[in-house]
């Protein structure tokens, strides 16, 4: 099943599920992170101050896959620029 994610907050309760769907308990994760129980609660308290590198770590545990989908322009709310340049730029920041 997909779960779109768009804002952090979002991210917590679907830890936490997925967690717990595994039966997992936070201990339980905890041991095989090798992290403290103290720090996978705060991680599902506030997944935003977690690395990329943990969570990254969490859902392969978690038997999840991280998948980025580019949207449409217009489902951002972001006019396109044109590429006055001639060269291309996707991809750059």
């Amino acid at each position: 099943m997909d779960y779109l994610i768009s804002i952090p907050d979002q991210l917590a309760p679907q830890l936490r599920s997925l967690r717990k769907a595994r039966r997992l308990g936070q201990a339980d994760l905890a041991l095989i992170l090798g992290l403290s129980q103290s720090r996978i609660a705060a991680i599902e308290r506030n997944p935003a101050a977690v690395s990329a590198g943990q969570l990254l770590e969490i859902l392969k545990v978690l038997g999840v896959d991280l998948v980025l989908r580019d949207t449409p322009a217009a489902a951002r709310n972001i006019s396109p620029q044109p590429d006055i340049s001639g060269t291309s730029h996707q991809g750059e920041w």
